[in-house]
Order: C-alpha cells, then structure tokens, then sequence
C-alpha cells in the first residue's frame, strides 16, 4: 500500500492549521498466526492493522495521537487534537524534529513472495514445529508454541525533509514445553526462531533442539553449593544480561541519572573479551529496517569495544540535550510517540567452541534458562537455573533441579573469560555462550 500520499495530505493539514514542525508516522501490516496450547492447534488468525501517529510542535510544545485507520476525517482529527494539546503541554527547548539524511537500502527484509502468505500456510508450519518436536521423543509435551507472519509497511514524513517508506516481511516463531517420564518431570524449555524469508524459514531445526533439552534434563537431581563458574546458554545470556544492559546504554535513563554507565563512555565496564555492536542494516536482520520510528538513518554502532563503554543508544530528543545527533535509536510504531530501543543487538562471537568451554572448567554449571529478578539500576541479580548442568572435571555430570544463581550484572560482565565461536538469535538479538566467574550457586 502507498502510505506516502496519506501522508503528504496529513502534513500539509498540521502545517495549515499552524504548527510549526510535524511529523506523520504510516504502517499497514498483515498479521497471521497460529498458536498452540497442549499439543493442540487453539487459535488461527489473519488480521490488517492500520495506523498513523501524528507529532506536532507549536512553540516548542508537544502533541501526540493515533488514529488506526487511514480515513481522512479521522487522520485530520487526529491531527487537530495533536495541535490542541501542544498549547498545554510544558514547553521544552529539545522538542525538535531530525532533518533529512540519506538512508542505505536494506538488503533481506521484504520477500516479496510474502504477500501471498495465507493462514493455510501459517498451520503448516505451526503443526511441522509441534509434530516435529513430539515425534522426537513420545515423553515430549508442548506446553505452547507459536508461528507468525507480519507482512507490511511503514513510512515517515516530517516537515524536516524527511520522506520514506519501506515494505518488510517478518516470519517469527516458538516452543515451550516439558517432558516426562512417569511422574519425572523435566525443566521448562524454550526455543525462538525467525526469518525474514518464507523459504528459509526452519522450524524443525528449534522443533528438535527445543525436545533434545528437555529430554536431556529427566533424571535432574539437587546440585551442590559453590562459588564458582558458570556458562550462560544465549538464551540465558539474553534472560539475564540484555534487559540491563540496553537498560543502562538509554541515554534517556542515562540523562535521569538511572543508569549504572553514566559518565562511563570511554571507561573500562567489563572483561576485554566482551564486545557489543548494534547493526539496524544487517543484511535478513530481524530488526533490521533503513531508518527508526523518527526516520533517522539506521547504521552499525559500536555500544562496548573489547570492554570499553563506547556509545549509548539516543534519539532525537535525548540526542538534542546534549547537542548531538541521534544514533538511530528511535522506537516505536503508530500509536506512541519516539522512544529508545534496540535494533539488531550483537555479542560479537569469540574463539572458543562450546565443547571446549565445558571441557576447560574444572567445577561450574550450564545455564540454559534463567528464570529470576534482575534489578537494572543496581545491577543484583538472584533466580532459579532451568535446565542446568552440573560440570566437573570437563564433563557434563548431570542435570540439576532446585538450583540458584545470585551476583550482580556489572561485576559480572568483568568476570566473563570465555566467549563461544556459536552464536544464535534470540529475537532481535545475536548471542554467544558465555562463561563467567565467581557466581554464587546455591543448591536447593
């Protein structure tokens, strides 16, 4: 759908009535999915979402609505009650729109075969993951899994200069479950995929990863209580590390004074291993797109390099605070305005397989899930290992129930001294197995 021509009459309506900058945000989508519960298909679904979201400035004051549909009457009242809540809202010397720059074409994002997905198609591969993952092992129970197919647009015009739109597709889905053997009942395990194109799209791969763990974790008995190593699974690494992370690289928290990495850019924050990039022009990324929710350029950004504090995430507002540009940061769809958000967030892969870290620790533990609290400001951490492992000697000993992890996120990203070569996606970011130090493990 051509999104740039509603926009274009929704700005020249902002402009006319008198606001000083506007902007117009567009997307359409096509959203499919399939979910499962027990074993069982539940729901099928196929749905349009529409939206705009207007942002328009008079003196400096702000105003924000949405309106999910493209009729004209209701876009330009929309429009009118942005304008009206500008003359109420606080006036603030930062509420400026960005101005044009060029954006770089992203490669991989849109199949154009995806415009013919239907939900037939959708069940096909939703029953091939659950079916897959059973016929694995007849002790195997999805607990809940799910396909999704978000097929769309999205476009942007500010009275900047800024004029784009952009078609993506996105393929995403998931498996959770358990097994179990008489009354012997495993760890939870989840599994996550994602594809941009309908032809690389692999369910069976995490289908039988997701039935491998959780057979792999009957039989799990109480553990022992140490200080010592522990090897994060990139789900884990995801579940326990990445909230406080992008938590702490906001520029937004970082301006509130909330975050841990204030003052930090340019500061030793963790162990040399460690390097961080966010890449929003990854070629088949799954958070790829050529601009933000702001249309600002999207574009690799070194976030920690080799454990120094580089860069945090800003957008436009944040970035003007302190008279610079935004990174390309802006978050965000048609129904609220610009916040701060990742892209395609990457742990940059290290030089160890994951075999040969099991093999070079003399005690620790596997994490493959975290389940637990982890507080962002602070950095403290405690919560309960899914299906872990108990290492000695090199060797897998056996799985664990009943086990805890405690310590704190900032000492810990100092004590990382292993980094696998394997990576994997978890949603929108790109992980590694990690190995880190001095943990206290607690056996229940």
């Amino acid at each position: 759908m051509e999104l740039l021509p509603i926009c274009d009459k929704a700005l020249k309506i902002a402009l006319d009535i008198g606001c000083d900058e506007t902007e117009i945000y567009a997307s359409t989508i096509k959203r499919i999915e399939v979910f499962f519960e027990k074993n069982d298909l539940q729901i099928a679904r196929s749905q349009i979402e529409d939206g705009i979201g207007i942002r328009a400035f008079k003196n400096k004051g702000l105003g924000f609505s949405s309106v999910n549909s493209f009729d004209e009457k209701k876009i330009e009242e929309a429009i009118r009650n942005s304008y009206i809540l500008t003359k109420s809202s606080p006036k603030d010397e930062f509420n400026q729109l960005p101005k044009s720059q060029k954006t770089t074409e992203v490669k991989g994002i849109y199949d154009p075969n995806s415009e013919s997905f239907n939900t037939s198609k959708a069940m096909e591969f939703g029953l091939n993951l659950v079916n897959e993952a059973k016929n694995y092992d007849n002790r195997v129970t999805v607990d809940s899994a799910s396909f999704e197919a978000i097929v769309g647009s999205r476009a942007i015009i500010n009275s900047n200069g800024i004029r784009i739109q952009e078609p993506f597709s996105l393929f995403t889905y998931y498996i959770m479950g358990w097994a179990a053997d008489d009354e012997e009942v495993s760890s939870f395990d989840y599994q996550f995929g994602g594809k941009r194109f309908i032809n690389d799209i692999d369910v069976k791969t995490i289908a039988k990863y997701f039935a491998k763990n959780v057979i792999g974790s009957l039989g799990a008995e109480k553990g022992e209580s140490f200080v010592g190593t522990v090897i994060l699974s990139p789900n884990s690494v995801f579940e326990l590390l990445i909230f406080p992370l992008l938590f702490s690289i906001n520029s937004n928290n970082v301006q509130k004074k909330m975050s841990k990495f204030k003052g930090k850019i340019g500061e030793k924050i963790a162990s040399n291993l460690l390097t961080i990039k966010d890449n929003g022009i990854l070629p088949h990324g799954l958070g790829s797109s050529s601009f933000d929710r702001e249309g600002v350029p999207h574009k690799p950004i070194n976030i920690i390099e080799n454990g120094k504090l580089i860069s945090y995430m800003y957008n436009t507002y944040t970035a003007n605070k302190e008279g610079r540009l935004s990174t390309g940061h802006a978050s965000g769809g048609a129904r609220t305005a610009p916040g701060i958000g990742p892209t395609n967030f990457i742990i940059k892969s290290g030089n160890v397989n994951y075999k040969d870290m099991i093999s070079n620790i003399g005690r620790g533990i596997i994490v493959t899930r975290f389940s637990g609290n982890t507080n962002p400001v602070s950095g403290d951490f405690s919560g309960v290992v899914k299906g872990g492992y108990l290492i000695k000697n090199g060797k897998i000993i056996k799985p664990l129930i009943e086990t805890l992890i405690a310590g704190n996120i900032f000492e810990a990203l100092n004590k990382i001294t292993a980094i696998s070569k394997e990576t994997k996606w978890v949603n929108s970011s790109i992980l590694p197995y990690l190995v880190i130090e001095d943990v206290n493990i607690t056996s229940g």
